[in-house]
């Protein structure tokens, strides 16, 4: 096969995969509910003791950011923000 041949059969397997995933979802047709939480931590420890605690709790970690509070010459303070979330 050459290179187009062989990107056009790849378009088309992934086309057909893409939509019986999508016909699958729509059978299903349950929508799962979801509870959030948000934490915030003046450190990583904390935040990841958090987790593990959480974690065992059947929550799931979203995202994760952290804000500097100053940057002098070296960085001072900040904080670390967890967004989890769990089916009701």
């Amino acid at each position: 096969m050459n290179s187009k041949t062989s990107l056009f059969a790849a378009a088309i397997v992934l086309s057909l995969l893409l939509g019986l995933t999508l016909y699958a979802q729509k059978q299903n047709g349950t929508r799962v509910a979801w509870e959030y939480h948000v934490w915030s931590f003046n450190t990583w420890q904390e935040a990841t003791a958090k987790l593990y605690e959480d974690g065992n709790q059947g929550w799931e970690l979203v995202a994760v950011t952290e804000t500097p509070t100053t940057y002098e010459p070296v960085l001072r303070g900040g904080s670390v923000t967890i967004y989890l979330k769990r089916a009701k």
